[in-house]
């Protein structure tokens, strides 16, 4: 019996090279090119990064590349390279000190991972499984920016253009890293008027009506700033098309001066002064 289970235990680690050397279809944190890591090529090492003619791009809705402290801003990482068509990526937000800004979350394909890299836990999305697409494939995720005051980050992220034999050989990987910047925040700079809001009563003592319209449905915030940029009060919530009001409770806040901001699908529509008693 003794003989049996040597010879079992023999052939099970026989096998397990070729277990090692399938390619992982959900990724990688911790392989963004980004300060103490490596990229994709720590395994996928045919050849060096950024060979040939392929390419890894990051693009959003953020308007030249500068965050609104607390706003919420959809993320697309795509990977190229004419000819593949099994895609996978890797994408982190970083302060300088190299610590997670902002919170990412997982969209169609991708997944949340974290790699602990110079003492801190960093978030990563990553894709869920092996991506496939001619030519090209875009990965789309969200990233709420941090508190006011954080200033400038860094976005860095790398993809794999994979040639689908299930190993790590002959893939290329791409690397790319996107400088982003805190929007001004005083109170001058953030009364907006993209679209028109009506708050009332001004001064208020418990409740602060807000009256705007909205062209159709769309997922609207509210945010609260006192005269520092930190935000004091924040709600996301759907609304229709159509005349819109709700009522805020600012029972709570202490007395002095705030900034409302109206935000319309993740957007900076409007902001306005207003007194708490």
């Amino acid at each position: 019996m003794k003989k049996l289970y040597k010879i079992s235990f023999i052939l099970g680690l026989a096998s397990l090279p070729f277990i090692a050397g399938v390619q992982n279809p959900t990724g990688k944190a911790g392989y963004t090119s980004s300060p103490g890591e490596n990229n994709c090529t720590n395994c996928h090492n045919s050849f060096n990064a950024n060979s040939s003619v392929g390419s890894v791009s990051i693009t959003s809705d953020m308007v030249n590349w500068q965050y609104t402290p607390g706003t919420q801003y959809t993320i697309n990482v795509t990977v190229a390279y004419t000819g593949r068509s099994n895609w996978g990526m890797g994408f982190e937000a970083l302060l300088p000190s190299g610590a997670n800004a902002g919170t990412l979350a997982a969209g169609a394909g991708t997944t949340l991972k974290n790699a602990t890299v110079g003492g801190n836990s960093r978030r990563n999305v990553c894709q869920s499984s092996m991506a496939s697409g001619a030519n090209s494939k875009t990965f789309t995720f969200t990233w709420t920016a941090p508190a006011a005051g954080t200033g400038d980050i860094m976005f860095y992220s790398s993809g794999l253009a994979a040639n689908g034999t299930g190993n790590e050989n002959g893939d290329y990987v791409y690397t790319t890293s996107q400088a982003v910047s805190e929007a001004p925040t005083g109170v001058a700079e953030m009364e907006v008027k993209a679209l028109e809001i009506n708050l009332f009563p001004n001064p208020t003592v418990n409740q602060l009506n807000v009256n705007y319209a909205l062209s159709e449905s769309a997922k609207v915030g509210y945010v609260i700033y006192d005269l520092t940029g930190n935000v004091v009060y924040s709600k996301t919530e759907g609304r229709f098309g159509g005349n819109q009001t709700t009522h805020v409770d600012v029972s709570e806040l202490a007395a002095g001066a705030y900034i409302f901001s109206l935000q319309v699908n993740g957007k900076l529509q409007s902001s306005q002064r207003f007194i708490k008693k």
